[in-house]
């Protein structure tokens, strides 16, 4: 990523692009400083209360909280993350880690680094949307696409994180989960998004002395920098499978050769006949079960959807001719070779 470059990153709901965040990098030439811009709606909340995961704020701490209508983000090459406020003349900064605290180096990165996390807990404040996204001079954009994961209804957390290539990735979407590389950074280091369905809890009722009576507020969304103590250990328990599981790897490696998929359900249906077909026949067969649901996928193409209104009797006869072609296949080219 080149100085002075922006990625618009947007999720596509209902055939629309909505605006989730954007990444402008600030450094030279493939030195990692990025800023995060465009990450609310009108305005953000700056509350004091900002551990508090209850997702709302009563009328007593929206009233020690302040408004701010221009804000960034950002994480900077020697490790400090920094908050910018812009409201007034001259900009404010502040450091969630402590005044001339440092986490790490982007130099430094040897496996991943979080830098924020974004809960979303009511999808409506998302009502900046375009068919295509709108772009500038330097700006490319990058776009979550996933028909079944993403829905008005929907509640989800979404972390922003760098990863050094030397560790794996799964690139892949199902209906629950989204994950991939955004864009690459340098030669060493990708930045990568993962998007999780999630459950929050539902606001609590509270006393109102304006009102004088109980009332429930709304939830929020929120964005913050990601725990210091914490985050990357939660991220390994919690996700780590999904997002760096060295199983998960090889096998959508061989089955995709590192390119991103979207494991819908029909997907899934095809692989678990594969999987009958493979049944007691690990290690017999010509190809391994990636390659072979690669090779299925390939040929089936746009008859999926019809492949699978089959019974599980005639698909499996298909399967086993299709095995016999890609078994002949593979002789001939063992052959040519000798």
């Amino acid at each position: 990523m080149n100085k002075g470059e922006k990625i618009k990153v947007y999720f596509k709901m209902d055939g629309r692009c909505y605006g989730l965040f954007n990444v402008i990098q600030m450094g030279k030439d493939g030195i990692v400083d990025l800023k995060i811009t465009d990450y609310y709606n009108g305005m953000v909340i700056v509350s004091k209360n900002s551990n508090d995961e209850k997702g709302y704020l009563t009328e007593e701490e929206i009233d020690r909280s302040r408004f701010i209508y221009r804000a960034e983000m950002s994480y900077h090459n020697d490790g400090s993350f920094l908050h910018k406020i812009k409201d007034g003349i001259k900009p404010e900064y502040s450091n969630p880690y402590g005044q001339g605290e440092r986490w790490t180096a982007t130099n430094s990165i040897e496996d991943f680094q979080p830098i924020l996390n974004i809960a979303i807990r009511r999808m409506e404040t998302y009502n900046k949307n375009s068919v295509h996204p709108i772009l500038k001079n330097k700006e490319i954009a990058y776009i979550c696409e996933n028909d079944d994961l993403f829905e008005k209804n929907g509640t989800y957390l979404i972390i922003l994180y760098i990863r050094n290539k030397k560790i794996p990735l799964n690139r892949y979407t199902r209906k629950e989960l989204y994950s991939d590389i955004i864009t690459e950074l340098n030669k060493e280091l990708d930045l990568c998004i993962f998007i999780q369905r999630h459950q929050y809890t539902k606001p609590k009722p509270y006393y109102s002395k304006g009102w004088k009576s109980m009332v429930t507020p709304y939830l929020n969304n929120s964005i913050n920098f990601c725990n210091r103590e914490s985050s990357k250990d939660e991220m390994k328990e919690k996700f780590g499978d999904a997002i760096f599981g060295s199983i998960t790897n090889r096998f959508l490696m061989a089955m995709t050769d590192g390119e991103f998929i979207n494991l819908s359900e029909d997907k899934l249906q095809l692989i678990d006949e594969v999987d009958i077909l493979y049944k007691g026949h690990e290690g017999k067969m010509p190809v391994s079960k990636p390659v072979f649901i690669k090779l299925a996928l390939n040929f089936l193409g746009n008859k999926l959807v019809e492949f699978n209104t089959l019974s599980s009797t005639i698909k499996q006869v298909l399967l086993k001719q299709w095995n016999k072609e890609v078994e002949a296949r593979v002789q001939n080219e063992q052959n040519s070779h000798k």
